[in-house]
């Protein structure tokens, strides 16, 4: 699992990368203000295992990648997908099987819409061709799309704000119990690993520059909003695509993944009976690594 740094213009993202690089290249784009370790080691290693090599990356504002100030350098996902190109370009490779998840599905979107001759095929996990505004963050209210996210979920997060603002975290402890609150109710109803997602929680904090940042959510909305819907533009998407989503998925519910493989000619929709939006189990992660494996199957 060798590191490397890879230089984005000035930006500097930190890598890893598993398996033989001879092997088809399959770049990995985690969500939001999650950080590469999101995508777990398991699937990474099973991917490796056949015959993949597996790229992850920390986008910037996130683990220990280059931290910016956003009011001064604004970006938005445009700017993400062009992250991921400079990825490639820092291992050499032309053309990768891309896999998103969550706000990493939105710029996997993009990598196919505005650089496409460096996309093989798409995997896009939990995700929508229109995520503007589906973010709820801390600090303040956010427009959502319909259907909107599962309403228990939205009052989780409005009950949290108001906790964190009574009684901010101040310890290890308390900011890696506060990210935990956060995720718990994304698992839906399947048997969940809780305490393996504890401890991707506790390696991201910390691994992290910054281990509590608390306007990635704000800055997750920014990058994200002058997207708007990409569906005109994924109705013309010549390139191989997955959509794998949750039938429980309470952030981005599962009506937005079915609408986006109706959407991309060609796509095939892959859902799965009571997952949901982070948190998988080892049976959760064995089906990604499966269709993954059956998406990128040629060099």
């Amino acid at each position: 699992m060798p590191e490397k740094i890879v230089l984005a213009g000035e930006l500097q993202l930190w890598t890893e990368d598993f398996g033989d690089p001879a092997d088809p290249d399959v770049l990995l784009i985690v969500g939001a203000d999650a950080q590469a370790v999101g995508w777990p080691d398991s699937l990474c290693h099973g991917l490796a295992a056949s015959g993949r090599h597996v790229i992850r990356y920390d986008q910037r504002n996130t683990g220990k990648s280059t931290l910016i100030d956003y009011d001064k350098n604004p970006y938005d996902c445009h700017d993400l997908a062009r992250d991921a190109v400079a990825v490639l370009d820092g291992y050499g490779v032309d053309a990768a099987h891309i896999v998103g998840g969550s706000m990493g599905g939105l710029v996997a979107q993009l990598l196919g819409l505005d650089h496409p001759g460096r996309v093989r095929s798409l995997t896009l996990c939990s995700t929508s061709s229109r995520l503007a505004g589906v973010v709820p963050t801390l600090r303040g209210e956010a427009s959502f799309f319909s259907p909107p996210p599962h309403a228990d979920y939205l009052a989780h997060v409005a009950q949290m704000a108001a906790e964190l603002a009574a009684s901010p975290p101040a310890t290890r402890e308390e900011f890696i119990e506060a990210r935990f609150s956060a995720y718990a109710p994304l698992a839906g109803s399947t048997e969940y690993d809780m305490e393996g997602c504890r401890a991707v929680l506790t390696h991201e904090y910390d691994r992290a520059t910054n281990p509590w940042h608390p306007d990635a959510s704000q800055l997750a909305i920014d990058a994200i909003a002058s997207v708007g819907d990409l569906a005109p533009r994924l109705r013309a998407l010549d390139v191989p695509t997955l959509v794998i989503h949750g039938t429980d998925d309470p952030i981005i519910p599962v009506e937005h993944g079915r609408a986006l493989a109706e959407t991309v000619p060609g796509a095939r929709g892959l859902f799965i009976e009571g997952y949901g939006h982070v948190c998988p189990n080892a049976a959760v992660i064995e089906h990604l690594r499966a269709a993954i494996v059956g998406i990128t199957g040629g060099p």
